[in-house]
């Protein structure tokens, strides 16, 4: 019985790691097939795309992309972007399909790079 409710307990704190909250934001780095909102935009509405940047800052980050996502470049995204709420997007993030204006995606590489913002 002990070693049934050890199991039960490790697979809900694995679980809930990939929920850490930090500055408003989160880290989702749990390994799944990556869905990305950015795949189901038409690529030919780039009008569409740049105000849809707006909603949630990402219009005004383009210069930091490139740049490795530390607590002092988290920092200036906050600040620049004004985001009230972001997430941090590696590749093969488990991520939920709910779609907030809003809320600021940061698309990083394996390295911890920045790729690229996003609204969603």
């Amino acid at each position: 019985m002990k070693h049934v409710l050890l199991a039960a307990l490790a697979t809900v704190t694995l679980g809930l790691s990939g929920c850490a909250w930090w500055g408003g934001g989160s880290d989702e780095t749990a390994s799944a097939p990556a869905d990305t909102h950015a795949n189901q935009e038409d690529a030919g509405d780039s009008a569409g795309s740049d105000e849809a940047k707006k909603a949630c800052g990402a219009d005004r980050l383009d210069a930091l992309t490139g740049g490795l996502l530390d607590q002092d470049m988290r920092q200036q995204i906050v600040d620049q972007s004004q985001a009230q709420q972001f997430r941090v997007l590696a590749p093969d993030t488990i991520r939920t399909m709910d779609y907030h204006a809003d809320r600021l995606n940061i698309h990083i590489n394996e390295q911890g790079v920045v790729q690229s913002f996003e609204c969603g």
